[in-house]
């Protein structure tokens, strides 16, 4: 980099009393033309400062609060002239660049009402299943995944074998019944056969210790431990171990929204093509190589 000596001018000795009047309270009416300061020929006005401080603070926070914004004002022009000194013509010419993001956000915005206004939303179980069944290889998991029924219960509740012998039940009566006493005398529960769950969320729930949960998902179907307040009873209908193929239902969203995204490029293509298409028509562009 070239060396450069940095010039800044900040205008003489601002007087502290000009400080202490740009608070809301403080400002009496003049010019807002007034420099405050100066640097590299760019000039801080007065104005500048407006609303800048924000009401009901102190004269001294006020006062603080003006000359670190003017400070970090006269720093930004110091690196922008260092900045102006050592780059090239070429690295400064940002109109290109500034067009070009400025499209892009005008297609954007275009684009995403187009979208909102005519995208089908609707997604099918059937349509849902047909690309899970010709994506299978695609959708492993990434963290183990159970079925399970779990109640944390208060070590003064009474009835205990109910959450013991329940849990394990598939028989809607029987669950009914767990929850009921779930409902009157756990602190939390899941009773729910059919909804895989991330054990990693389990494990907050039922504070089971272990080194691996691959092995302990394994070897055990079905837990009860206590702590000093609580007894715990978890049972693993089914389990699906990290690596393996993510169940249909456990997928769901995940293809859902791989659907819409899917048809949101086709509609933007279609979009796409069909402007183009309008605009040789109407002979609204030339190309002249």
């Amino acid at each position: 980099m070239k060396k450069h000596t940095v010039f800044v001018k900040i205008l003489a000795l601002v007087p502290l009393s000009l400080f202490i009047l740009y608070s809301c309270d403080y400002l009496p009416k003049k010019v807002d033309e007034e420099v405050i300061a100066t640097a590299y020929g760019e000039k801080f006005y007065r104005a500048d400062l407006e609303n800048i401080v924000p009401p009901n603070v102190s004269q001294e926070d006020s006062i603080n609060i003006v000359r670190r914004y003017v400070d970090n004002w006269v720093r930004q022009q110091v690196v922008v002239e260092f900045a102006r000194k050592n780059l090239s013509e070429e690295q400064m010419d940002f109109e290109k660049k500034i067009r070009e993001y400025k499209n892009s956000l005008i297609i954007f915005a275009f684009e995403n009402h187009f979208i909102g206004e005519n995208l089908d939303t609707t997604v099918k179980h059937d349509q849902i299943s047909e690309y899970y069944e010709s994506h299978k290889q695609y959708f492993k998991l990434k963290e183990n995944i159970a079925k399970v029924t779990y109640a944390k219960v208060p070590l003064n509740a009474p009835d205990q074998h109910i959450p013991r012998e329940l849990c394990r039940s598939h028989d809607p009566e029987e669950l009914e019944k767990l929850e009921n006493y779930c409902i009157q005398h756990a602190a939390t529960y899941f009773i729910d056969t059919d909804t895989w769950l991330v054990f990693d969320e389990v494990l907050r729930e039922v504070p089971v210790r272990t080194s691996s949960q691959q092995t302990f998902l394994r070897n055990n179907r079905y837990v009860e431990i206590s702590d000093q307040y609580y007894r715990y009873f978890l049972y693993i209908h089914d389990l699906k171990l990290q690596g393996n193929e993510s169940p249909l239902s456990f997928a769901i969203d995940n293809i859902r929204n791989i659907i819409l995204n899917k048809r949101k490029q086709e509609l933007i293509k279609n979009l796409r093509n069909e402007l183009y298409r309008e605009a040789i028509k109407s002979g609204n562009f030339e190309i002249f190589i």
